[in-house]
């Protein structure tokens, strides 16, 4: 059948004019039943396959869009209806596809229908139109939303109005619309009204110039220069006159706005007369509480100033006791040497070797007599300045004073002390040179140092008297431990005293809490070392327990 087509001479003069005609077209025939037996050159480099290749292929082979039994339909339904043109896409051999409008003329030779098909590309056409229809889309739906944002504008605009409307009318401030060239009152509402006791009638037509409303025009003037010069004014403070004459305080804020077509000035302001007149009362209250606060701070500060004398006596009599043991015994030995000297007179046994040994032992007593009284003198000198002093110095001087006292009562003082270059391993007070370079500078007052450590040896001793009466230890000792570091002295006061009780650690530095029985204690003496030592010294003290007793430690800030 195909060969009785291609042979007849009506399908060579529809063939020849198909390549002649479009020789880069690319052009494929079609049998009966959508069979290709026919193409031309163009239909191999349009589709990439060889004439070989498509040959007696269904249609389908290369239409992408449509399964074999469409493209029959198709087929039949376009030559029923004699149409001769649709789109479709075409599949490539390389699997791109191409939108394609094909062009199909049918034709019966003998009997024997077949058709010629031209295929125009139009891939870059339907791209376009693509592009072209998203962007109408985009616009449209761009230009949708601006008609929605429009009409929501709208219907806020309204919406605003119609508050604005109602503010106006029901706000207890006042409000007013100005002319932004003459000031004449537009309109006022009715919280004008009612502040300052003009009616609508009485204002609207007039400026607040005529009506003498300001107090201080100065405050009018200000707040037109602020107006012109930014566009508005926040919490602007004036004086106003009423109706009545009476004046109210009030706080204002305007704005330029457009009202019927026009610049208006829009003004708001609140009666803040009754807010005024309380903060100034409150003013004058806080004035009148400073100036208590004041003369009650003076106050404390002298009766804190007569506890520290007071604590300074206190200490004092302890040391005037310390020196008293300290003297007891040289006092002894000179009465002792004395009358052995007056009864070798009188036995006529006197010799010149015993006026000598006399003179040497009573000049040494009388040396460690005169040492002790320095020693009491330099360490309850005054301070009038802050200075540096070595911190082993002054705490090694305060256990010479008390050393004996200690031994009397059957304590050991113990002293060791650490810095980068030193090293003093425990031992007793008669073992240490009388001045040390410790390298333990602070600074502060030296007296209040003194008295700080005077306050914790002293109720160290008084809390191991304790233990050592009730049989609850058999070693008294008090062991003060001085270290240097980078930049801190830390001094640790450590004990057989048994310890403070849990329960009452917490309140230990607070004033007047003491746990000493009979009057002994004031409460002051921890509570002013704790003010010392972070108020004067800006260092801290703190107390824990230990398996025998109380272990306060001090950390001061190290001088170089």
């Amino acid at each position: 059948m195909k060969n009785r087509i291609e042979n007849s001479d009506q399908f060579r003069k529809l063939y020849f004019e198909a390549l002649h005609s479009n020789p880069y077209l690319p052009v494929f025939w079609l049998d009966a039943d959508s069979r290709i037996f026919k193409i031309n050159n163009a239909t191999e480099i349009y589709l990439g396959y060889t004439e070989k290749e498509l040959i007696g292929k269904h249609i389908s082979f290369i239409d992408a869009a449509k399964t074999t039994d469409e493209v029959d339909e198709i087929s039949r339904f376009l030559r029923e209806n004699m149409v001769n043109r649709f789109i479709t896409q075409h599949k490539r051999k390389d699997g791109s596809l191409l939108d394609v409008e094909v062009i199909h003329g049918y034709h019966v030779i003998d009997g024997i229908g077949f058709s010629i098909n031209y295929v125009f590309d139009i891939t870059q056409k339907v791209q376009l139109e693509k592009d072209l229809t998203k962007a109408v889309d985009e616009k449209t739906a761009a230009l949708s939303k601006k008609i929605d944002e429009l009409e929501h504008s709208k219907e806020v605009a309204r919406h605003n109005e119609e508050m604005f409307i109602n503010a106006f009318r029901t706000s207890q401030d006042a409000i007013n619309l100005n002319d932004i060239e003459t000031g004449i009152y537009i309109q006022v509402n009715e919280g004008f009204s009612k502040i300052i006791g003009y009616s609508a009638e009485e204002v609207v037509g007039k400026s607040s110039i005529e009506l003498n409303i300001w107090k201080n025009p100065e405050d009018r003037r200000q707040l037109i220069e602020t107006i012109k010069k930014y566009g508005f004014c926040h919490n602007h403070e004036a004086d106003f006159v009423c109706k009545d004459g009476s004046i109210v305080h009030g706080i204002m804020s305007a704005s330029i706005q457009e009202y019927k077509g026009r610049k208006v000035l829009l003004n708001v302001s609140k009666d803040i007369t009754r807010i005024k007149k309380l903060e100034n009362e409150l003013k004058e209250l806080n004035n009148r509480l400073r100036t208590r606060v004041e003369e009650e701070v003076t106050v404390i500060r002298k009766q804190q100033e007569i506890i520290f004398e007071q604590k300074k006596l206190a200490d004092m009599g302890m040391m005037i006791n310390a020196i008293a043991h300290q003297w007891r015994q040289p006092l002894n030995i000179i009465g002792l040497m004395t009358q052995n000297l007056a009864d070798c007179y009188r036995d006529k046994t006197l010799t010149a070797d015993d006026v000598d040994e006399f003179e040497e032992k009573q000049m040494c007593t009388l040396d460690y007599l005169s040492s002790t009284i320095d020693d009491f003198r330099t360490f309850f000198k005054p301070d009038d300045k802050e200075s540096e002093f070595d911190a082993s110095n002054e705490i090694i001087a305060l256990l010479r004073l008390v050393e004996i006292q200690m031994l009397a009562k059957g304590i050991k003082p113990y002293v060791s002390y650490v810095s980068p270059t030193k090293k003093l391993d425990s031992v007793s007070i008669g073992e240490i040179p009388r001045s040390v370079n410790a390298e333990t500078v602070v600074k502060g007052y030296r007296g209040e140092f003194k008295q700080v450590i005077t306050n914790l040896v002293y109720n160290s001793i008084y809390a191991i008297e304790e233990q050592l009466k009730e049989g609850r230890t058999r070693e008294g000792f008090i062991h003060i431990r001085i270290k240097r570091a980078e930049d801190h002295v830390t001094i640790n006061i450590e004990d057989t005293g048994g310890g403070i009780d849990e329960e009452i650690k917490p309140h230990i530095f607070n004033p007047y809490f003491t746990t000493k029985t009979d009057g002994k204690g004031t409460g002051l003496g921890l509570y002013l070392a704790k003010l010392i030592i972070h108020n004067h010294m800006n260092g801290t003290i703190t107390v824990s327990n230990t398996p025998l007793g109380a272990n306060f430690e001090l950390i001061l800030p190290a001088i170089d």
